[in-house]
């Protein structure tokens, strides 16, 4: 059954009507192109956009609608990044767990989708696996940084610990981190806490839209 969703979404992916006239993508700022280093992270950040309203709007109707229109339209902005200069190759990229009930609900995971594309676009390989949720968990929209940490302590893990014996893809590369937002980084400091305690070496996240 756990596979099963992973395949409904690839179903309505190719089953989306490609000739349906599809507004412009959203240009992002130049200076959003270049990757920024995150001082709570510690690690660079490449983000395709700023978090302004017509992309928090479109991340909005992709997963809460979900509407698929919308997740084409931010996998096309995340097909325009071109690869950062900190990308080690080869390197695997790793998108952040999708939450387990909503992900039944939408059948639909924007970070997945984005890090396939990414893959595609600079030729390198992806685990949708490295890391897990254990449970779902509460919205995090409204909450602060610490109140968001408190809530994730112990939530999302990496696969090897979820499943122990379990074999990781391309699990002697280095990892870089997908995501859609990146807000109070909260859910990126789980996720690096969680590949750093498997062994990964995270290079660094790349992610749709970046506030602040």
């Amino acid at each position: 059954m756990a596979n099963f969703f992973p395949l409904l979404q690839a179903l309505k992916w190719l089953m989306a009507d490609p000739s349906r006239e599809l507004l412009p993508v959203p240009e992002p700022p130049s200076s959003w192109r270049a990757s920024r280093t995150a001082a709570r992270l510690n690690l660079p950040v490449l983000a395709a956009s700023s978090y302004g309203p017509e992309i928090a709007s479109l991340i909005r109707r992709a997963k809460y609608g979900p509407q698929w229109s919308a997740a084409q339209r931010l996998t096309r902005l995340a097909g325009r990044l071109p690869a950062p200069l900190w990308l080690d190759r080869p390197c695997c990229l790793v998108p952040v767990p999708a939450d387990p009930s909503r992900l039944v609900l939408r059948g639909l995971h924007l970070p997945g989708l984005v890090c396939q594309v990414l893959a595609r676009r600079w030729g390198l390989g992806y685990d949708l696996s490295r890391l897990v949720k254990r449970r779902s968990s509460p919205t995090l929209a409204s909450l602060g940084r610490q109140q968001r940490l408190s809530d994730l302590r112990g939530l999302i893990c990496h696969a090897s610990f979820h499943e122990p014996g379990a074999a990781t893809s391309r699990a002697d590369e280095p990892v870089v981190l997908v995501d859609d937002v990146l807000t109070t980084g909260a859910t990126a400091s789980a996720c690096i806490e969680a590949l750093h305690s498997g062994g990964d070496r995270v290079l660094g996240l790349v992610v749709l839209a970046r506030s602040g």
